[in-house]
């Protein structure tokens, strides 16, 4: 059984639920955005090559931040799933419990700390969880 009280899983849960909401109102934005930034570009509106470089810098920025905000979601998603389920707490390496504060801190650990810190010696900090 997990370290996790009732009360405490109960709090991580609104957090990750939560964080969720706040999460798809900023893709759907961003997706709004990107779709509003491109028609402005095909429309003409940008007035010389080093507007339009510009221009092309900025919807990348926004498109890079939004594919981070999409892999948290996914991170989040899963750690609900997790919660579902009854696994959320445990490290998917060992089974060990994930320590509280590290759960507060960051909800969607889905390591113990030793578990993820060799994870990230081996892959660099990369996620490998596939993306579907």
């Amino acid at each position: 059984m997990t370290d996790l009280t009732p009360s405490e899983l109960g709090n991580l849960t609104d957090k990750l639920t939560q964080r969720r909401g706040e999460l798809v109102a900023m893709i759907r934005a961003g997706a709004a955005d990107a779709g509003h930034d491109n028609l402005r570009r095909m429309s003409g509106e940008v007035g010389d090559p080093g507007d339009e470089s510009s221009a092309l810098q900025q919807t990348d920025l926004n498109l890079a931040e939004m594919e981070g905000e999409v892999r948290e979601l996914r991170a989040v998603d899963r750690a609900l799933e997790r919660v579902r389920d009854g696994s959320y707490g445990y490290c998917a390496e060992c089974g060990c419990n994930i320590p509280t504060a590290r759960l507060a801190a960051y909800p969607t650990a889905e390591r113990c700390t030793q578990c993820q810190t060799r994870h990230e010696r081996v892959y660099g900090g990369r996620d490998v969880t596939p993306s579907i």
